[in-house]
């Protein structure tokens, strides 16, 4: 059974749109697009947040180089002794701020001596006892989820219960922040459970009023851009860092997951499938330089308050977080960013996201497979309903350009929308479509492209095929305006009797390779090769205003192009050869004429026997190119012409007038220019002089001319005219007696 066209259009769109949405809607499903993804998302966060910095409620100090080499003396080589931190929160025992949070791990007590009855190094110690001082003081720990691997002696370590009380005193179920029966802490939360813990050294576990998970994990390629405000241990959460304080400063009676949401009370924060925080990352990251704290805490103590570096009143009521940037601490991440960000600054951002509201809302999982469709179903339509290939290519460009334009608006406006899965569906669409045009289009759109191949130029015969409905008319026949050239080898009869056959098929083959370039590079269709004749013309099947110019032009290049030919048959040892063209501008007949069997896609009528007459005569006035008045009146190049003569061919009642193109405007120098004029006005007004049989006047001029055989014939005729004048009737027409 036959599927009929009509069903055939339905059905290819249709197969095309469900084949994408499908494949590209599992791709992104199984998250195999997330690497090139995240690719437009870094850029998207990296142009955006370029200029936004974090706010004055949340201030970073940074162990970097700096610090390392200033310490050097005081503390020693890293990594230092605990006093040192110890010393450090003491200067913020000068201000109250709302939280000073580290990320640093300290979960191993330093070396110590028993003989001197130590149970504690002392550095560990004062680190201890400034933490009982200090209650705004945050300790990291770290989850891990870790695989059960054959070594036991390290699966020991997995699934440990945590240490009594530690669930108590800090897990959020547990605090005491939360006392009232009628909270409801981390409902419908859903977070992994963890499996392995990295905790504070013992004294310092049971002294720390704070803790916060500094635990990140980056994204399939690497990149930081996401992480989660609860950590699960068993059947307890608890806060990471970025977040501990905030939680303890506002305490909230609710923290509920409501689908896309976490609700701290009357604050929600999006969150992905995996129940992360996509990080909303600042671009000016301000810092203050541990040393620059140590420096002055220690002038203070001497009371040299002029020599403060860094007031304690700047962290008046501010998040303090404490992590390093020096190359050595390995604690540079890769994030949108930068590829080497200190960690420190992601739970910074996320802190600051909290404090704000400043949020980024994660990709709708359900709108990105609806734009996968629409971006499909839009690809499609366009591509195969749609015939001008300009449209064809544009709509799905323009609907690409935009929703790329938009992607990146909402992305200010903290809105994230994926970019891969839409514009891959819109490609794919786009080269499945265009696969199936040229599978698929039929057999007579083919045929068509076929016929017209040998004709036209690529880009005339794209722009045909693409309008294939609007030149129909042509297969039965038009009456078409064109501009129609002739060009002819002069005396090749007498050149192919020298040379054998296989000589003058690779010459011919040669030039007619050349010319055929220049005819086509000028939109021109090659009618036929007659012999060693060419016959082309302008002006359909795709119509044109200015087809004069491109045919003169053409002829112009083709005489140019012949110098290349006879140095190629030159290096071949033989003859240099000449041509002749004749154009002529007028209506003709256009079609396939011929029979069923066999059709040729040519032009008939008078004009273009006309057209071959002017290429004769070419040789006669020793002129290679040659125009007609009406091909000339066509003209909107300012090509310089000199007239050659007003003639009456053979068959033809009516004179017409004969020119020559000399140079190409814009190929030529400004003197050349100027000379090509010059010679076409001196010319016109010898033959001016001529019509009008004032013979001196003509020969005057002509002695200033160049003696070539066009000047040298007009300067014979005169020279005949004034010894024999012409009858009364002479009009100034030569009448062609031959073809």
């Amino acid at each position: 059974m036959q599927i009929s066209n009509k069903v055939k259009l339905i059905l290819r769109p249709i197969l095309i749109i469900g084949l994408v949405s499908i494949v590209i809607s599992a791709l992104h499903i199984s998250e195999q697009l997330q690497f090139t993804e995240g690719l437009t998302y870094d850029w998207r966060m990296k142009n955006i947040r370029a200029d936004k910095a974090l706010s004055p409620d949340v201030a970073v100090i940074l162990i970097d180089d700096v610090s390392l080499d200033a310490l050097d003396n005081f503390a020693g080589q890293w990594p230092w002794p605990r006093y040192v931190y110890a010393e450090f929160m003491d200067f913020f025992s000068y201000t109250q701020p709302k939280g000073l949070l580290f990320d640093i791990t300290f979960t191993e007590k330093r070396q110590f001596d028993p003989d001197k009855g130590e149970t504690i190094n002392p550095s560990d110690l004062e680190l201890v006892e400034a933490t009982a001082a200090y209650p705004f003081a945050y300790h990291a720990i770290r989850f891990l989820v870790d695989s059960i691997s054959s070594d036991e002696s390290k699966n020991v370590t997995l699934n440990r219960p945590l240490p009594d009380q530690f669930e108590e005193k800090f897990s959020l179920e547990k605090r005491k922040k939360f006392p009232d029966q009628q909270t409801r802490i981390l409902e419908n939360i859903q977070s992994p459970s963890n499996n392995e813990y990295y905790l504070p050294f013992d004294e310092l576990l049971s002294t720390t009023q704070n803790i916060g998970v500094v635990e990140t994990q980056a994204d399939s390629d690497s990149v930081n851009r996401r992480v989660r405000l609860f950590h699960k241990y068993n059947q307890h959460h608890f806060a990471s860092l970025s977040s501990t304080a905030i939680f303890d400063q506002n305490r909230y009676k609710s923290i509920v997951r409501n689908e896309n949401v976490i609700q701290l009370d009357d604050l929600n924060i999006p969150v992905d499938k995996d129940e992360k925080v996509l990080i909303n990352y600042y671009g000016k990251t301000n810092f203050y330089s541990f040393s620059g704290i140590i420096q002055s805490l220690s002038a203070i103590q001497r009371g040299e308050l002029e020599e403060i570096i860094i007031h304690p009143d700047e962290f008046k009521d501010k998040y303090i977080f404490v992590g390093g940037s020096a190359a050595g601490l390995n604690d540079l991440k890769n994030t949108p960013m930068d590829a080497q960000l200190p960690g420190v600054f992601i739970h910074a951002a996320m802190a600051n996201n909290i404090i704000h509201n400043d949020f980024l809302t994660p990709p709708n999982a359900h709108l990105t497979l609806f734009l996968i469709f629409i971006f499909s179903l839009i690809t499609a339509i366009s591509v195969l309903f749609i015939k001008k290939v300009l449209l064809q290519n544009s709509i799905p460009i323009l609907t690409g350009v935009a929703f790329a334009y938009i992607a990146y608006y909402l992305f200010e406006q903290n809105i994230v929308i994926d970019m891969v899965p839409p514009v891959l569906s819109l490609l794919a669409t786009w080269i499945l479509s265009f696969t199936a045009l040229v599978l698929m289009e039929g057999k007579e759109k083919r045929k068509f492209k076929r016929m017209m191949g040998q004709y036209l130029s690529p880009a005339v015969l794209n722009t045909l095929v693409a309008n294939q409905d609007d030149f129909a008319k042509a297969e039965v026949g038009s009456k078409e305006n064109i501009t129609i050239l002739f060009s002819d080898i002069r005396s090749f009869t007498n050149i192919s009797e020298k040379l054998n056959a296989e000589n003058v098929v690779e010459m011919l083959n040669h030039y007619f390779s050349s010319m055929t370039d220049s005819i086509f590079s000028h939109q021109g269709t090659i009618d036929k090769f007659i012999g060693d004749a060419i016959m082309a013309f302008w002006g359909a099947p795709i119509q044109s205003s200015n087809h004069a110019d491109s045919a003169t032009l053409s002829a112009l290049d083709m005489i140019n192009r012949l110098d290349v030919v006879n140095e190629w048959l030159k290096e071949k040892n033989l003859e240099p050869i000449s041509i002749g063209i004749g154009i002529h501008t007028g209506d003709a007949i256009l079609g396939n004429i011929g029979s069923e069997n066999k059709l040729d896609y040519t032009i008939i009528g008078d004009n273009v026997n006309l057209a071959s007459r002017i290429e004769g005569l070419t040789k006669q006035y020793g002129t290679p190119v040659l125009i007609t008045e009406d091909t000339y009146n066509q003209l909107t190049v300012p090509i310089p012409c000199m007239t050659v003569d007003l003639v009456r061919v053979k068959g033809k009642v009516h004179p017409i007038k004969i020119m020559q193109p000399l140079v190409v405007p814009d190929q030529v120098d400004p003197e050349t220019l100027v000379a090509a004029n010059d010679l076409a006005k001196e010319t016109d007004k010898v033959f001016e002089h001529y019509l009008n049989q004032e013979w001196q006047a003509a020969l005057d001029l002509l002695d200033r001319l160049p003696k070539d055989t066009l000047h040298e014939t007009m300067r014979s005729r005169c020279l005949d005219y004034q010894k024999t004048p012409p009858p009364d009737e002479w009009d100034g027409v030569l009448t062609m007696n031959t073809k």
